[in-house]
């Protein structure tokens, strides 16, 4: 029954996200029964950084093993709506699924990811070589689920040729972003002080953490209960909503804005700073990608000090037929040695050794402020159920920032959703 209410659970996240189901990705062949004889698996990636990075490593994976990874490419708009139909479709055409962390609580319960603690304890494999966070964020039930690959957070990117200090609270981020807001001092060199991922949707809630935990939030309490619409919860809604609505010190279309949106509007010189993903880092630093800025910018802990931290996992899909081979794949990527190769390709795996590695770090200058800002960062909760409260969630951010509810509003309808889902499945006894 557990089970049936985590399908029904996700598919209502699907439907309010507008994804059509029905849009598999098929492996190309392969050896469809287990054994030594497997020579091929399928593995879908999300395009971008995590696919790009993938495509170089996959080849040297076979050649130390002989068995060839094919990579299937899935656009980043609804890639983790699509990739959840296929789960739940049960095909088998698919090995292993690039997932975020905060859905191992949602398959791992479902049923559509593999558990690993056997196949590690087989092959005498761990993860004490893992950032402790990151490795937590793999299991649920203390049971690991997935492999941790690449591990994302938030700097605060800024312009160094006009900021000398970064600011170090929210207070000093808006009345420096009202110093170089044109309608707010019309000598601005630049048009808008900062930015916010405000699209509806994966990004939106992640950045609002942020400011909703230095302000003193806490998304549940000791008891599991919600606490979005604590005086915190209202103080740092209103904060976001007052740079777009009052203070109008990011531009107004920031309620579109995703990663892409946010890193042009740096390389444009568009915004003098933004709470950015880490992995802007290598694009903004490289002149001919970001030529207007790439020697102006530098980067800095999110004011406040209570970053984000989300980890992009490998997971086995459970109904798989050569899942020998395809944990081969995703241990193999999560070792030192594997993580190594990840880091020169240009991914950011949550290992301590490749972020203090030399090599690794004329490739990533930024590893050793990756470090201390993982080493301080907080993630979601892994309840199965947070995939739709992050539904209710950016929801109510939504609604705030379009004028149709006020913060205390939003938020107290937020609130109300997520108890009574949590209620119905029993965390509240009475």
């Amino acid at each position: 029954m557990i089970k049936k209410f985590l399908v029904l659970i996700l598919m209502l996240v699907l439907i309010t996200t507008g994804c059509a189901p029905g849009e598999s990705q098929n492996a190309s062949g392969g050896n469809k029964s287990e054994g030594k004889d497997v020579k091929e698996i399928s593995v879908i990636a999300r395009s971008g950084t995590y696919y790009n990075t993938l495509s170089k490593v996959a080849p040297e994976f076979e050649k130390e093993t002989g068995i060839k990874v094919n990579l299937q490419e899935v656009g980043r708009d609804g890639y983790l709506q699509k990739v959840s139909t296929q789960l739940l479709g049960e095909s088998d055409s698919t090995d292993v699924v690039l997932m975020l962390n905060n859905y191992i609580g949602q398959f791992g319960e479902g049923g559509q990811f593999e558990p690993l603690n056997s196949y590690m304890k087989k092959s005498n494999f761990n993860l004490n070589h893992v950032i402790p966070a990151v490795a937590e964020s793999v299991k649920y039930k203390n049971e690991v689920y997935a492999m941790p690959l690449d591990t994302s957070t938030h700097f605060l990117f800024y312009r160094k040729d006009l900021i000398p200090n970064p600011p170090k609270t929210w207070e000093e981020y808006k009345e420096l972003a009202k110093k170089f807001t044109k309608t707010q001092n019309p000598d601005s060199p630049i048009e808008f002080g900062t930015t916010f991922q405000g699209k509806r949707g994966e990004t939106q809630p992640k950045e609002w953490y942020q400011y909703f935990w230095a302000m003193g939030g806490e998304l549940l309490d000791k008891d599991n209960k919600p606490t979005l619409n604590s005086d915190s919860g209202v103080e740092a809604l209103k904060f976001v909503v007052d740079n777009l609505r009052k203070e109008k010190i990011v531009p107004p279309d920031s309620t579109t804005y995703e990663f892409p949106e946010v890193l042009s509007a740096f390389q444009n010189e568009k915004v003098a700073m933004a709470v950015e993903w880490n992995t802007a880092y290598p694009q903004l630093l490289d002149a001919k990608t970001s030529p207007k800025v790439s020697d102006k910018f530098a980067i800095a802990d999110v004011p406040g000090g209570k970053p984000f931290i989300h980890t992009w996992t490998l997971a086995i899909n459970s109904h798989s037929k050569r899942k020998d081979a395809a944990f081969k794949f995703i241990s193999w990527l999560s070792s030192p040695a594997g993580a190594k190769k990840y880091a020169l390709a240009g991914g950011f795996p949550p290992v301590p050794e490749v972020l203090q590695d030399p090599e690794a770090i004329k490739v990533h200058p930024e590893f050793p402020d990756l470090q201390r800002t993982l080493t301080m960062a907080k993630a979601e909760p892994t309840l199965p159920e947070w995939p739709r409260i992050h539904e209710f969630i950016t929801d109510a951010i939504s609604k705030a920032l379009a004028g149709e509810k006020s913060p205390k509003e939003a938020l107290d309808e937020a609130n109300k959703s997520i108890y009574e889902l949590l209620d119905s499945r029993g965390y509240y006894k009475k």
